[in-house]
């Protein structure tokens, strides 16, 4: 991740992208280091383990746990 770039910053910039859209993301939600849940339109979640992983890696994680 990029010096001075938080999980908590890339999560919520993330978030926004994806609100965008018409996947139906509500909120993501930094539950801890290593757990985002996804919130979606409708009141369903899902757990996405981002531990150890990169920036790309957290974008890339987060997106194959969207279902299209």
């Amino acid at each position: 991740m990029k010096k001075g770039v938080t999980k908590h910053e890339l999560i919520k910039s993330l978030e926004a992208t994806l609100k965008l859209t018409r996947v139906g993301v509500e909120s993501l939600e930094l539950l801890d280091r290593d757990t985002v849940v996804i919130h979606f339109e409708g009141g369903n979640e899902k757990s996405v383990n981002i531990a150890c992983d990169s920036g790309i890696a957290i974008i890339r994680d987060i997106s194959k746990s969207i279902e299209y």
